[in-house]
């Protein structure tokens, strides 16, 4: 009883949000682009991805039930896929699309249309626009910040780099979106990842949260009081999508090898984000468990600024990065801290099983307290630091990037910088190092080269 009363006063109460970086693509390009890989590499035939699963759904199956027996014995607290959803070859093609989507437990309203997300700046020349709502699930368009999508034609060849770049931003339009059993859709009822853990089961949203944050480095107490933090499956779709890359390749679907690679990096890459790897980062365990107790004896207040602070400055770090790359992008500017981070990343790590929980995570979580502490400092206190407000509602927070050079000064712009490159500099290591563990797999050769402006492949 005194576990459940915890639960529901504090951790279930959180608004998670999804979102870890904004518009990764504007991440991955600067990051890939000076891997030594894509002038070695034939351009890669676009399919469709129905075109894709007929021609491989008779190894497709038995490869699906190999990696479902593997995470059901290696992956803690995951939840079981139930077997009536295992992938089946030789069935009706016509649902083919859903059935595959069924089997990989993401939301089945994804269209997953033939696409290239275009960078700030970077003309569509004589291509067509795609509609990007259309590349969403139903009433997920709030995950899009205005970026131009165009149109692809099945059959043609296509830059591989292209390809990985536009589908790391993929999982953020929808991948899943109501996958739980209290999210009132009929698959999250049918998917077997049991009630949502965390957040607000009736915001659409919030239902994404336990597939793009993890929380492995809390302390014992933490877990023992609120077990449902365990329950994350991010390692689960990062182990997954970079499985069904390597099997793509192997079976010469060179085109959905990248991109089912492009979603395992969004997921890798969301944990760099100090906000997705601590509930509450800048609060020690200490701190936690005894405003949980007052709230237990109705005194909740400070449960709630707590969680409103967390969530205000989770949303203004992220619309911060997202302005301030975008401008930096617009006027070309390539020697910005940000392209530097991404261009030149931590020392690698080898990508093992085991890589997310044990190390990006656990770095993420250790800088989770200085991050905090400097958007305290050098973000407009009205905005970051004043439980009564909701930041995502304010006006302002559409120019924050331009309000904190012109309010905050020199000082602020370089520590709030210095602060979120340090974290890009680790989602770039985090994501080289799943390239190549993919590149070496299935026989292709990555060497460094000297870093390229973000806008050429």
């Amino acid at each position: 009883m005194v576990k459940r009363l915890v639960i529901t006063c504090f951790f279930a109460a959180i608004f998670f949000q999804a979102a870890g970086w904004s518009e990764h693509p504007m991440l991955a390009r600067p990051a890939l682009a000076g891997m030594g890989l894509w002038d070695e590499i034939d351009p890669a035939e676009v399919k469709q991805l129905k075109t894709f699963l007929l021609e491989t759904e008779n190894s497709l199956e038995p490869f699906l039930a190999r990696h479902e027996r593997w995470a059901r014995t290696n992956l803690p607290h995951y939840q079981p896929r139930p077997d009536d959803l295992a992938f089946r070859a030789g069935g009706d093609t016509t649902d083919i699309v859903v059935r595959f989507s069924q089997a990989i437990r993401i939301n089945p309203n994804m269209r997953m249309p033939l696409y290239l997300h275009l960078l700030p700046g970077e003309p569509a020349g004589n291509r067509n626009h795609a509609n990007s709502l259309a590349i969403t699930a139903d009433g997920n368009a709030e995950s899009l910040h205005r970026p131009t999508h165009i149109g692809l034609r099945e059959g043609e060849k296509i830059c591989p780099l292209d390809i990985l770049v536009t589908a790391n931003d993929e999982p953020d339009y929808g991948f899943d979106l109501g996958l739980f059993t209290d999210n009132q859709t009929d698959y999250g009822a049918r998917y077997g990842f049991g009630e949502q853990p965390f957040g607000n089961p009736n915001l659409a949203n919030s239902s994404q949260a336990p597939f793009h944050m993890a929380f492995y480095h809390e302390a014992g107490i933490v877990y023992r009081f609120a077990p449902e933090l365990n329950r994350t499956f991010l390692d689960y779709r990062v182990n997954l999508f970079r499985e069904l890359s390597v099997f793509a390749f192997n079976n010469g679907q060179h085109y959905w090898g990248w991109r089912f690679l492009g979603w395992s990096m969004h997921y890798a890459g969301d944990i760099t984000m100090p906000y997705h790897s601590k509930p509450l980062p800048g609060y020690s365990t200490t701190r936690m468990l005894w405003i949980n107790l007052k709230a237990m004896l109705g005194f909740p207040r400070d449960v709630q600024d707590a969680v409103q602070l967390v969530s205000n400055r989770h949303t203004a770090m992220e619309a911060y990065q997202r302005q301030e790359l975008r401008q930096a992008y617009l006027a070309k500017n390539f020697s910005h801290p940000f392209f530097r981070a991404l261009a030149i990343p931590e020392f690698p790590v080898p990508f093992s099983r085991n890589f997310i929980r044990t190390y990006t995570s656990y770095g993420a979580a250790r800088q989770s307290v200085h991050a905090d502490l400097v958007l305290a400092k050098h973000l407009p206190g009205y905005m970051v630091s004043d439980p009564s407000i909701e930041v995502s509602e304010m006006p302002q927070l559409n120019n924050l990037a331009m309000l904190v050079h012109s309010e905050q000064g020199r000082e602020s712009v370089e520590a709030l910088n210095a602060m979120i490159a340090e974290r890009l500099s680790a989602y770039s290591m985090t994501i080289r190092a799943l390239l190549t563990s993919v590149v070496q797999e299935t026989g292709m050769t990555v060497q460094d080269k000297a870093p390229v402006a973000p806008g050429g492949s």
